[in-house]
């Protein structure tokens, strides 16, 4: 086994293109480390380092979760990778890539890459044209007793079901799937629901790109005061607090969470039973509390898809022609360009199912589009060799 020196002189011809988004947000700076792997076939050392970077830099895009971007002639010296003609888009700047180490074996070789990130808070997100399609289950709640006031039964299906109206009101960047009478089991181990990660068929069986999940953290009531020596009650306040998590439906993680809660006057008798499916709740001072909370939250949602590439999936192959699961719904037109990364799952350490995503020079051009799907044809044999259902396409 052989580790070359970091002085190594060398030019690296390249035409890498990697834009993977998965995991969580922009970060103001960070500094990961990154290995890669690759097989030396019929002694091209060159071209397997090639490979072995390429997946490097796939990890790298996947743990940051923002998009990578290589596409130039890059050359190594003093243990840097240079940028002649070279471009790592990232949200900041002064990236620097550096090569730590590399092993090589008769048959394999694996680089090690430190990555230093630096943001740029002043950059803005480039604002994407597609839209990602959102699961909303019912909500859940922490205490369902403070439903008693009011009979607020079916609280937990009418938020979900009303969050999803405003979504699709007022999203940019995104559209409601709406499953309200749906609640997902947290305590069934089966699922794997552990408050971090999500089954990723949730997202295939509803053809979505992401899952919200509403939990209704208070509702609880104050006390009235007695006006006019107790011959009189005003009306109560009542508090709103809830939980917002969102989870890629493709790898399962959390992307982000955020609370949201208020106050307001409970504007119904101490005995009445409110319909929270009514105009007349949604009217009230506390249903447009409420509403007002979760038009905040279809904001602060539409900032963080603006910063995140759409990634949908082939879900049929037949031949050379393929169907994604992005249609007219997402904004996807005839004559769109999407570029193929490969999808690999394999088992961590827990035996649960990890998605890796590696490198493919094949790009389609859509020909065919429906509300929720499009079709394209694969063009070459090298480019549809290893393309499968559940791989990973993104629009370029």
């Amino acid at each position: 086994m052989k580790i070359c020196s970091k002085t190594t002189q060398r030019l690296y011809s390249a035409a890498i293109l990697l834009l993977v988004s998965i995991l969580s947000l922009p970060l103001k700076a960070e500094i990961i480390e990154v290995t890669g792997h690759a097989n030396i076939i019929n002694g091209n050392v060159d071209k397997a380092r090639e490979a072995a970077i390429s997946q490097a830099l796939s990890y790298a895009s996947m743990q940051v979760g923002v998009g990578v971007n290589v596409n130039s002639q890059y050359s190594m010296g003093q243990g840097q990778l240079s940028q002649d003609a070279f471009q790592f888009s990232h949200i900041g700047q002064d990236n620097n890539i550096e090569l730590v180490s590399e092993m090589l074996t008769s048959t394999d070789i694996t680089v090690l890459l430190r990555l230093d990130l630096q943001d740029d808070s002043a950059q803005q997100c480039r604002g994407q044209q597609l839209r990602a399609a959102i699961m909303v289950p019912q909500a859940s709640i922490q205490d369902r007793a403070q439903l008693r006031y009011g009979q607020l039964l079916n609280f937990t299906q009418a938020l979900s079901q009303q969050y999803g109206v405003l979504l699709n009101s007022h999203s940019h960047n995104s559209f409601a799937r709406i499953h309200a009478d749906e609640a997902l089991d947290h305590s069934n181990e089966l699922i794997n629901f552990k408050g971090n990660r999500i089954p990723s068929w949730l997202g295939e069986i509803t053809d979505s790109q992401y899952i919200l999940q509403p939990e209704i953290l208070d509702m609880s009531t104050e006390p009235t005061s007695g006006l006019m020596f107790g011959l009189f009650h005003g009306y109560p306040q009542r508090q709103i607090s809830f939980k917002l998590t969102l989870y890629h439906a493709i790898s399962g993680e959390k992307v982000w969470s955020k609370d949201y809660s208020a106050q307001a006057q409970w504007e119904f008798e101490r005995d009445e039973t409110v319909s929270p499916t009514t105009k007349r709740f949604w009217r009230s001072s506390y249903g447009q509390t409420v509403n007002q909370l979760m038009q905040q939250s279809t904001v602060d949602i539409d900032n963080l898809l603006n910063c995140r590439p759409l990634l949908g999936q082939i879900v049929a192959k037949q031949g050379n022609r393929i169907i994604i699961n992005l249609g007219r719904k997402h904004h996807v037109r005839a004559g769109d360009s999407f570029q193929i990364v490969l999808q690999q799952n394999i088992p961590d350490r827990v035996n649960l199912m990890r998605a890796v995503a590696t490198p493919n020079r094949a790009t389609v051009t859509i020909d065919q589009v429906s509300e929720e799907s499009a079709t394209a044809v694969l063009q070459g044999i090298d480019a549809t060799g290893n393309i499968q259902i559940q791989d990973i396409v993104i629009k370029i």
